[in-house]
């Protein structure tokens, strides 16, 4: 019972970030019989083969070429993102404030606020360093409980000194108030953390010396749950859009074992749609067209190709709050357990429309 469901919670318990959604993605890829193109190399592809090719570590375009050329049959394509709002930290993040020690952050994305305090938190992401060769190498890491003894939290004012929070709200200063608390300021600094999390991850010795830049956020250490009764809820962080992007690569794999099809099918999964996908890995960046030409072969054919091709744009939509019914338009409320929503606005925000 609840078999996708709990297979939901395990993907995003292993996904604390755009990058490590990336690799559970691969991972589960391989799996099925994919296996990784790397963008620099020539590649030479057959009708059936199966590869992903990764941008920026945190974007992904995983395909099964069709039986059919690309120009005639056209490609199935569903696209979804990887990232989700948080905090992340800044470059130069060390602080001590009251003899504690705190790391700089900022939100990243739409976030609300008040849900991020009095937390267990996290901290993962990737760390850019120099290795023992000179050569510059992205490492994944992450600090919780398990892996590193370590958790981290943004504390909340007492209501003794905040008293009128009853009648004027709670509105948190992102530069003031959303830092981490991290452990009393004798402890070590971020940079050794850091080395230490790659040692235990990788296997790598390093220095801080040899880090030469970071992306590093924070997220939620409760474990992802059903709830409800007979577990009738999914309570868990950054459903938008893991969801979706488990959801793509589960119906990529169910369909490459439902056997071969003339046209190619394509999941894509994005970096920084929070923010407005403009980066080298966003939905507006030139991730899937370059895949796409380079199936096709030539500008003649990609364009046919993407004439004859469809594509799902795969994200969340905010269900009916049953105790905020108001902000929903009555006609057009998506309701939670009657299926999927089609999100369409006339100022052309969502890609659906009549056709």
């Amino acid at each position: 019972m609840h078999t996708e469901a709990q297979d939901l919670l395990r993907f995003i318990d292993a996904s604390p970030t755009p990058y490590h959604a990336v690799v559970e993605a691969i991972d589960r890829l391989e799996e099925g019989g994919y296996s990784l193109l790397e963008e620099a190399d020539a590649w030479t592809l057959e009708p059936g083969a199966r590869h992903a090719v990764v941008r920026a570590d945190g974007s992904l375009v995983a395909f099964e070429i069709g039986t059919a050329p690309l120009e005639e049959a056209g490609a199935r394509i569903l696209g979804a993102h990887t990232d989700s709002p948080n905090l992340r930290i800044k470059p130069n993040p060390e602080r001590v404030a009251a003899g504690q020690r705190t790391w700089a952050a900022e939100p990243y994305g739409g976030v609300l606020l008040p849900t991020w305090f009095d937390r267990d938190l996290g901290l993962a992401g990737r760390i850019v360093l120099r290795d023992d060769a000179g050569d510059l190498v992205s490492r994944l890491v992450r600090l919780d409980r398990e892996s590193a003894g370590f958790s981290m939290r943004v504390p909340n004012l007492a209501i003794h000194l905040q008293r009128d929070i009853r009648t004027s709200g709670f509105k948190p200063n992102p530069q003031d108030h959303m830092i981490p608390l991290i452990g009393l300021q004798s402890m070590p600094p971020l940079m050794e953390l850091l080395c230490e999390a790659v040692e235990s991850a990788h296997g790598q010795s390093t220095t801080p010396d040899a880090i030469l830049g970071f992306d590093l956020m924070a997220f939620d250490l409760q474990p992802s749950a059903l709830g409800g009764h007979e577990d009738a809820y999914v309570f868990a962080p950054r459903l938008d859009n893991l969801a979706s992007c488990h959801a793509g690569v589960r119906a990529l794999l169910a369909a490459t074992a439902s056997g071969p099809s003339a046209h190619t099918r394509m999941i894509a999964l994005w970096d920084h749609e929070e923010v407005g996908s403009h980066s080298v890995g966003g939905a507006a960046g030139s991730l899937l067209g370059d895949v796409m030409l380079r199936l096709a072969g030539s500008p003649e054919a990609d364009a046919r190709a993407r004439a004859s091709s469809f594509m799902v744009s795969a994200d969340m939509a905010h269900a009916l709050h049953p105790n905020y019914q108001l902000l929903s338009e009555p006609a057009h409320a998506p309701v939670l357990g009657a299926g999927p929503v089609i999100k369409l606005n006339p100022n052309q925000r969502y890609a659906s429309d009549a056709a």
